[in-house]
């Protein structure tokens, strides 16, 4: 069964680490407030934990950096809610639970998948789109169309270092969808 697999470009995924990043910072200097300012030994010890946690993380991910293997915010955000929790502050564990939630959904690889029976698109939810919903599917210079017989129409650029693609073959593969 032929398939082409498309990476495409994330273009906000700087904003999406740096906002992160963000996040994580004045979660650190919170927590580095707390460990030296609270009156509560439990909240001390509970920041205390969470910046060596949190400190480790960054250790590591600056160690394994030249590697392909990279820690990513994951960690982060889940030891700052261990944190939280762990204070008995919930109501501010769900700030980055959410942020979690959200770095997961947006900076994951997007990855087109054109077989035979339908096209996969990487929004959230994943689209399923039949060939014949379709009008014209193309891939020129770089750039992925997806025209729409409802005149609705998507274009994105590919990641030319994830897909190795040949243009040809793949709009040669999407006619021929296309006429069944």
């Amino acid at each position: 069964m032929q398939e082409f697999h498309l990476t495409l470009r994330n273009e906000k995924l700087k904003f999406y680490n740096r906002l992160n990043g963000f996040i994580i910072a004045l979660h650190i200097i919170v927590f580095f407030y707390l460990a030296i300012f609270a009156n509560e030994r439990n909240i001390r010890v509970a920041a205390m934990i969470t910046l060596i946690l949190l400190a480790a993380c960054v250790f590591l991910r600056f160690y394994y950096r030249n590697i392909k293997w990279e820690i990513g915010s994951h960690p982060f955000f889940l030891f700052i809610l261990i944190g939280w929790i762990s204070m008995g502050k919930y109501w501010l564990a769900v700030i980055p639970f959410l942020f979690d939630i959200m770095s997961v959904i947006t900076v994951r690889k997007l990855s087109v998948t054109c077989s035979k029976s339908s096209i996969v698109y990487p929004s959230f939810p994943k689209k399923y789109i039949q060939w014949n919903e379709l009008n014209n599917v193309m891939l020129k210079d770089g750039l992925l169309t997806i025209d729409f017989r409802n005149n609705k129409f998507i274009q994105q650029f590919i990641d030319e270092a994830g897909t190795t693609v040949n243009e040809q073959d793949f709009n040669d593969f999407c006619r021929q969808q296309l006429k069944k």
